[in-house]
């Protein structure tokens, strides 16, 4: 970001609008990468802490996976994401910004750490007592040995393929705040991997159903 904000201060008058443009969307980039760093080493300092407060309201799931991809897609994700939820999906009561850290870094998770190729798909399931959104890709997947450590702090498990198992963007943090987020609602996170024909990974983040207001 400081080299790119140099470069535009000390040369601009001497690049041409397109150089211009490619360095403010540099800067731009960067910085929204630098936001959710942020944003994930301060949650995992309030999950250490047991000061991670709840704001909890009835939450749509759907309009927070919409938002999630839309800005996936926006920052340049090459995979091809697919969105599969029942048109009668409940409403749960949660924190709506964190939930939506926590989709965001299990989404982030399957983008960073697969080919370009790969298909992403989030769907649910709906039951009596919960709600299991689910995030499933055909990429290279975890490796077995690392599989059980992928929500543990600082953890970025690799393949053959030199792919990493953590969307934390290089901090090794983000699945591991995904758990803290769901156990801090009484929901779980788990993963799974290979997921079909010796490929693929499955995250899975269950949330608790509430009766919900008339």
């Amino acid at each position: 970001i400081l080299g790119s904000v140099t470069s535009v201060l000390e040369y601009g008058s001497k690049l041409g609008p397109q150089e211009q443009k490619l360095l403010l969307q540099q800067i731009k980039q960067e910085t929204e990468s630098l936001d959710e760093m942020v944003r994930n080493l301060l949650a995992i300092t309030r999950i250490d802490a047991g000061a991670l407060e709840l704001r909890r309201d009835w939450i749509d799931l759907r309009e927070i996976v919409e938002r999630v991809v839309s800005a996936a897609r926006r920052r340049g994700a090459a995979q091809k994401i697919e969105m599969s939820l029942p048109a009668d999906l409940p409403l749960v009561r949660a924190d709506a910004t964190l939930i939506e850290q926590a989709v965001s870094n299990i989404v982030a998770n399957a983008i960073v750490h697969t080919p370009e190729q790969t298909k992403i798909l989030i769907d649910a399931i709906i039951s009596p007592k919960d709600i299991v959104l689910r995030v499933t890709d055909d990429g290279p997947g975890i490796s077995s040995a690392s599989l059980p450590h992928v929500f543990e702090k600082f953890v970025q498990a690799r393949q053959p393929e030199d792919t990493k198992a953590d969307g934390g963007k290089g901090t090794g943090l983000g699945l591991t705040i995904t758990k803290g987020i769901m156990e801090a609602h009484g929901g779980l996170v788990s993963a799974a991997s290979p997921h079909s024909d010796g490929r693929g990974t499955r995250m899975t983040l269950v949330f608790p159903r509430e009766d919900e207001p008339a």
